[in-house]
Parts: C-alpha cells; structure tokens; sequence
C-alpha cells in the first residue's frame, strides 16, 4: 500500500459529488473500477431481488454465498452491506 498516494486520494475526494477533484480534472469510480478492485464479475445475471429489512443478511448469504456479520452491541443495524466484509474464495 502506497500511503503517500492513498493520503493525497483521501484529501482530493469530494463527498458532494462522490468524485475526485484532481489538477487534471474530476474522476470517479466506474463499475469497471470495482470490478478490478473486488474481482467480482460484471457480466450475467445481477444479484438482486426483493429484500426485506428483517432477512437481508440472509438473502445476501444465499445469493453470493457470504453473509455479512450482525451489528455490533450496542450500535444502531444499518441496512446496507459494507464492501469490506466482502472477502473474495479462489
């Protein structure tokens, strides 16, 4: 890990517009950045459905085989997934 780099990204990224702000221009993150970065597929079919906010750990763990884990003690369950407890199995 660069952290020289991963400083400088931090401090240009704007949350207003979800996006970079660089001395070239403005970047952002496209599906194909994610792609390469999770090295999950983007082509077929899309991992979605109807999902309630009572079982959408366990559909999650259905369909990609990984659930998330409950929240902590004491916090608040927030019903969105984090990249970061995505691990990838080869």
């Amino acid at each position: 890990v660069n952290h020289a780099a991963l400083t400088a990204l931090v401090d240009r990224w704007r949350p207003e517009t979800h996006s970079f702000h660089l001395p070239c221009g403005e970047m952002t993150m496209t599906l194909e950045d994610m792609a390469m970065i999770s090295s999950l597929p983007i082509n077929g079919q899309a991992v979605t459905g109807r999902v309630s906010v009572v079982n959408w750990r366990e559909r999650t763990g259905n369909l990609i085989g990984v659930q998330p884990d409950g929240p902590q003690e004491g916090k608040a369950d927030t019903a969105r997934v984090r990249h970061s407890w995505l691990k990838l199995v080869r």
